[in-house]
């Protein structure tokens, strides 16, 4: 039998009977013995009998008590490892707002990028029968689309957030995005357009049976505080090419060929005339160095 604590009661039942049976045994095989001179009366042995027995079933309730607490905290033990065990494989679906931000040459330009909607998966493992539901429908403003596309754009993307499945598979490592507009115009807009949203997102996955469940909450208010970081290679190009468009600009004001006036030239002529008599001279050898001929 599986359940400790009906082999806890089924041993003090048979010890209860086991000693019933004894002392009907007895009393047929030697009479009333306890009649005998000192010996406790029926109603004496009735008592110790009774008196056992609440004992005995007093301890069968101890320990069925203390298997029930080892039980419960064993299913416990177990219940927790084997979260931490799916937490560990599982997929793990995320909805955020993502900015890109521009970078400029001027490194003291304001800070100016678009604002994406990402879907990802952080797990890993995939995600399966991704369904995703958004509270209200996304919207933007118009002049970040030619006419007539804004409506179109969010039609599609609405369509993914509808609740019905978005992504028969999303693998991990992959992100989709969609555009929703360009900052800071859109953290700053006040034309009402809403600007917070709330997400579901439910998905399968085979490290359990049961479904997965996130609820994400997208607030402009909230993003419009992140920091829009800068790739480093990036600004180490955009600083490249200004000191490139600087060095151009140099190029175009100094000329290409330097020239001499007809007074300098003569003068430069006549130095370097003296320069060269006075090397020859140098060059001759002192009379009292000459030998005779």
């Amino acid at each position: 039998m599986k359940n400790p604590a009906a082999r806890i009661v089924l041993s003090v039942a048979a010890v209860v009977v086991v000693a019933f049976g004894l002392f009907s045994v007895s009393v047929a095989i030697w009479g009333s013995w306890w009649r005998f001179p000192n010996m406790p009366t029926a109603e004496e042995w009735s008592a110790i009998f009774g008196a056992s027995a609440l004992v005995a079933l007093g301890f069968a309730w101890y320990q069925i008590r203390q298997v029930d607490q080892s039980n419960k905290a064993l299913i416990a033990s177990n219940e927790l490892a084997r979260q931490v065990n799916v937490e560990a494989v599982r997929p793990r679906v995320q909805v955020a707002l993502e900015p890109t931000r521009f970078v400029r040459k001027n490194r003291g330009a304001p800070a100016e990028g678009t604002l994406h909607i990402a879907v990802r998966n952080i797990g890993v493992s995939p995600a399966h029968e991704v369904r995703l539901r958004v509270s209200p429908p996304f919207t933007s403003l118009e002049k970040f689309f030619k006419p007539g596309m804004m409506n179109a754009h969010f039609a599609e993307v609405n369509e993914t957030f509808s609740g019905n499945v978005s992504f028969r598979t999303l693998n991990p490592g992959n992100t989709y995005i969609w555009f929703l507009g360009q900052v800071p115009e859109l953290f700053d807009d006040a034309s009402g357009i809403p600007r917070r949203w709330e997400v579901e997102a439910e998905y399968t996955g085979t490290a359990s049976p049961e479904p997965f469940h996130e609820t994400f909450v997208l607030d402009l208010d909230v993003e419009k505080r992140i920091e829009l970081p800068v790739d480093p290679l990036v600004r180490i190009g955009k600083d490249i090419e200004a000191v490139g468009s600087k060095l151009e600009a140099i190029k175009g004001v100094v000329p290409k060929k330097l020239t001499l006036s007809d007074n300098s030239f003569e003068a430069l002529g006549r130095r370097s005339r003296g320069i060269r008599s006075s090397a020859v001279g140098a060059r001759r050898a002192p009379s009292w160095l000459r030998r005779p001929r």
